[in-house]
């Protein structure tokens, strides 16, 4: 506990857009089987392609590829993910509508960078977790996609084999508690 691994990683972090109007709204019993079944659904669209869930918080989900095993590829099997994490919640999000539920909308960023790994915590909770600025850059970067949106670091796009034809490369700026601009790409359709 404590001693660190310093890795390679491509984070992921996907967020429900309007899931605080959503929770306005929807029966909590109903709403928490619906955020079930998209956790569920994400899970295995991160496991497929070989990341590692880190956490969920509130609506979001954290994972990484690269870690704990390193992989050359990380950030391409990151992107495949998050392809497949938008095609699932579609695939819930019509059967939803049929049931007359809310559907979920999903923006996710990626960032791709230099992490420190390490189990952190105290006696009574231990967790694996990544420190460093890929991991914060990624949550900010997913406040840019819209929904049905990825958003990725200049660094995952480097790092792609073969980046996406229907990429916008977004203008440079700055990004909260961030000193320098970023550069960032953004793929995908307004839902």
């Amino acid at each position: 506990m404590g001693e660190t691994e310093r890795l390679d990683v491509t984070v992921i972090m996907s967020d429900i857009r309007g899931y605080t109007t959503i929770a306005e709204h929807v029966d909590p019993a109903v709403l928490a089987g619906q955020l079930n079944r998209h956790r569920a659904e994400m899970n295995r669209a991160i496991l497929a392609g070989g990341g590692t869930v880190m956490q969920y918080v509130g609506d979001a989900v954290m994972a990484v590829f690269g870690a704990p095993e390193p992989s050359a590829d990380h950030a391409d099997r990151a992107l495949a993910a998050a392809l497949a994490m938008h095609a699932a919640q579609q695939v819930v999000n019509v059967e939803w509508e049929r049931e007359g539920q809310a559907p979920f909308g999903l923006g996710i960023g990626l960032s791709t960078g230099s992490v420190a790994a390490a189990l952190l915590g105290s006696e009574e909770r231990v967790e694996y977790t990544l420190v460093g600025d890929a991991v914060n850059l990624c949550q900010r970067l997913q406040q840019f996609a819209e929904p049905g949106q990825t958003v990725l670091s200049e660094p995952t796009w480097g790092a792609l084999t073969i980046p996406p034809d229907d990429a916008e490369k977004l203008e440079p700026q700055l990004v909260k508690g961030r000193d320098t601009p970023v550069v960032a790409y953004r793929i995908g359709v307004s839902a």
